[in-house]
């Protein structure tokens, strides 16, 4: 039985080693790795923007509420009571949620003024509709505590996608116009497209000026959002057997 025991002991000690030599001796496996698009000619980068406006649906505002009291307690007192009030008057006008930070308090005059102030103010931001916008510019305005520190116009996502199809395509023929003339220029007639590396189209709000804002405000003359769309094109430039085609987008 100890013979027994022994020898199946060294067969699994020889299978260990072998594989362990085999493991050695064998090649690693190739990292597997994509072929660049084939070009006989030369290869042609360009950098391709396009920029579009879409309508502008919604505004985000920015209020900044402040507070005043004999204590940091009376201050915060206030404060609590203007948003309470604050509230009320946007609950209607809103859309979506109200953002509103911790307050925060400070100490105005010098430390042996016997009735020196202490304020309290947080900020109150949010979005509204077209159709509300003077009202809202009208509820606060008489609140007491507020004011406005800024308004910017939001656009619509739908829209906003099909502004970004349609500035992909203009890109495209801008950047295949570019690569033809020059091709011409160096004297070859294939150019086919390579590769796409696309940026994310941005979408970016317009302010709108205080001023207008607080005197009076028509939505259709607001500032449109802004779209930018960037495209980097390879094209190979040949005499070759190259057809016109798309080959990758990355």
């Amino acid at each position: 039985m100890f013979f027994q025991t022994s020898r199946s002991h060294r067969a699994l000690a020889l299978s260990v080693l072998t594989a362990s030599v085999a493991a050695i001796l064998l090649p690693a496996p190739a990292a597997v790795q994509a072929d660049e698009p084939p070009c006989s000619g030369t290869v042609l980068q360009l950098s391709v923007a396009e920029q579009g406006t879409t309508s502008a649906v919604r505004f985000r505002f920015s209020l900044a509420l402040m507070a005043e009291g004999s204590s940091e307690k009376a201050a915060l007192q206030q404060l609590q009571e203007r948003l309470r009030r604050l509230r009320l008057a946007l609950e209607p006008l809103v859309v979506g949620t109200l953002s509103v930070p911790a307050p925060s308090t400070h100490q105005r005059g010098n430390q042996v003024d016997a009735d020196r102030q202490h304020t309290a103010s947080t900020g109150v931001s949010g979005e509204v509709k077209r159709s509300k916008y003077n009202a809202l510019i009208e509820a606060v305005g008489g609140l007491p505590g507020v004011r406005l520190q800024g308004m910017t116009s939001q656009a619509d996502a739908s829209e906003a996608e099909l502004v970004q199809q349609r500035l992909t395509v203009a890109a495209l023929r801008r950047g295949t116009a570019e690569a033809e003339a020059m091709a011409a220029a160096i004297g070859v007639a294939r150019v086919r497209l390579l590769r796409i590396n696309r940026q994310d189209a941005m979408v970016r709000p317009r302010a709108i000026a205080l001023e207008t804002a607080r005197s009076g405000f028509r939505p259709g003359e607001a500032p449109k959002p802004a779209q930018t769309l960037r495209l980097q094109l390879d094209y190979c430039l040949s005499d070759g057997l190259e057809g016109k085609g798309l080959v990758g987008v990355v």
